[in-house]
């Protein structure tokens, strides 16, 4: 896998807006709701961690990740989210920072006050320890702020959801809580596992915007509207994985 394609931590924290460095006291933070049948499901079927997004580490893991995954809550803890990209499958980490930037793009999009209500949850595949891969359903919020609205605390909860996912494809969903205490759906979007190939028409618009071509010179050249020009932009950002046609181009050029 190219490189260019690879989501790093580095990159993770510009996505989130670059939050200062903070160093935090697990014992001051909310810990994860551990009633009975909530331990009994996250035991058998999943694990919960805190995680710090200003220094990418691991604030809090459940020792049932090692039920799930078979790594013990230490490897995660000490190497950081390195571990948990290392373990991610390749064809998955391609479309990871596609994920990622339509989740902060969302977060950014509204006012900082609605930021606490919001509910992310996505599936990816995960390598165990024993080298096989399980489908996991990871479900966060994010619960603490810099003044400015910047994530820096996530709580998560991730489940296996191995035995009811029928395909690779990767599914985002955002909810945000509403005053009556209920999620409603706010945004969704599909990763398939086609959608890093770009078509013959989204190669050509690639090719127009890497030698200077506005939108409208475009739309004329192909003999097309304006708004299916602003289309292919979308889907070619989205396809390659970059956050804007620059970065998609750099991926473009470096791949072959």
């Amino acid at each position: 896998m190219n490189a260019s394609h690879q989501l790093t931590t580095s990159q993770l924290c510009q996505l989130a807006g670059n939050p200062d460095r903070l160093k935090v006291d697990a014992s001051k933070l909310p810990q994860p709701n551990l009633d009975s049948e909530n331990l009994d499901n996250i035991v058998n079927y999943g694990y919960s961690c805190i995680f710090n997004w200003s220094s990418m580490q691991y604030v809090f893991m459940s020792d049932s990740v090692k039920n799930i995954l078979g790594y013990n809550s230490e490897a995660f803890l000490e190497k950081g989210f390195n571990f948990t990209l290392s373990i991610i499958h390749a064809e998955d980490m391609l479309k990871l920072k596609s994920l990622h930037c339509a989740i902060f793009k969302y977060y950014y999009s509204i006012p900082p006050s609605q930021r606490p209500n919001l509910r992310f949850s996505y599936n990816l595949r995960v390598k165990t320890a024993n080298n096989a891969y399980v489908h996991i359903l990871r479900q966060s919020t994010f619960i603490e702020f810099t003044k400015d609205g910047k994530p820096t605390i996530e709580s998560a909860n991730s489940t296996d959801i191995t035995g009811f996912k029928y395909n690779n494809n990767i599914n985002l969903t955002i909810h945000q809580l509403s005053d009556s205490g209920t999620y409603t759906l706010c945004y969704e979007q599909e990763f398939t596992e086609n959608q890093t190939s770009l078509t013959e028409r989204e190669k050509q618009v690639l090719e127009l915007v890497r030698f200077g071509y506005t939108t409208k010179e475009i739309a004329n050249h192909l003999f097309v509207a304006i708004e299916t020009i602003k289309s292919h932009r979308k889907n070619i950002i989205a396809k390659t994985g970059a956050c804007n046609m620059t970065g998609a181009i750099n991926m473009v050029v470096n791949k072959i």
